[in-house]
């Protein structure tokens, strides 16, 4: 049996990473995508990096020849990327977090094996949906429009076998910031009292739910986009309300 190969653009921190050890552990052959490479990486056979800058697409044109001339005809992409520059925030999102998925998602298409599990996994938010003040305006339309794109890449490359799904995670702790979380206890219980569940979800729980959506046991999921969220969103803000005045 043929090794798989799977791409994860925004592989080197957070739920990305997360992801990049999933795929580790499952035997895959992966190719990482950042800006640079982390000091530590994992140095493995069949571990591969390849810098690019998505704010430009020049930065990025052809990214898809040499990752599959070197790894091989892909399996999974998985896109995790944010936009972290400097620039302003609402060209930056577009370009990082919607011109960049569309470029990504057309250049490997021509890359996916012709037989096999091939799929697309997107992270999307719950702020697709829902509005939060602590992201900017770009953030919203860009997850929104991501989920619009999963619909689209469902139907038109589902002909040819690929799946393409999201998931859209309410916050969830990292280890960039579990330390914050953890420590705030006041935060800590608004969760708590916020989530059906009871607590606030992990990186290691939205990148099984990639895991498995990037997967044979997803073999007939297609064009979902999938709320990891504890049980938030189907709770009626009334009720919230209620519950947080003590009535």
């Amino acid at each position: 049996m043929s090794v798989q190969h799977a791409v994860v653009v925004g592989g080197t921190r957070g739920l990305g990473r997360v992801v990049v050890e999933r795929f580790l552990a499952r035997g895959c052959g992966v190719s990482v995508v950042s800006r640079q490479r982390p000091a530590d990486f994992p140095k493995q056979t069949g571990f591969r990096h390849f810098a690019a800058d998505l704010e430009h697409t020049e930065g990025f044109a052809g990214l898809w020849n040499r990752i599959a001339e070197a790894g091989g005809p892909v399996n999974y992409l998985v896109l995790s990327q944010r936009f972290r520059g400097q620039g302003d925030p609402w060209a930056g999102e577009i370009q990082v977090g919607l011109t960049a998925s569309r470029d990504l998602i057309e250049g490997f298409a021509a890359h996916f094996t012709e037989t096999g599990d091939r799929a697309i996994g997107i992270v999307s938010s719950v702020y697709a949906e829902f509005v939060g003040s602590s992201q900017p305006v770009g953030y919203h339309v860009v997850k929104s429009g991501l989920n619009a794109m999963v619909r689209h890449y469902a139907a038109t490359l589902g002909r040819r076998g690929i799946r393409v799904n999201a998931i859209m995670p309410l916050t969830y702790l990292k280890q960039e910031s579990r330390t914050f979380y953890e420590t705030n206890e006041k935060l800590m219980d608004t969760y708590r009292r916020l989530v059906p569940l009871g607590r606030l979800g992990t990186a290691e729980e939205s990148a099984d739910a990639l895991n498995f959506l990037c997967s044979e046991r997803a073999s007939f999921i297609n064009g979902q986009c999938l709320f990891l969220d504890g049980g938030v969103s189907v709770v009626w803000p009334e009720e919230v309300a209620k519950s947080f005045a003590g009535l």
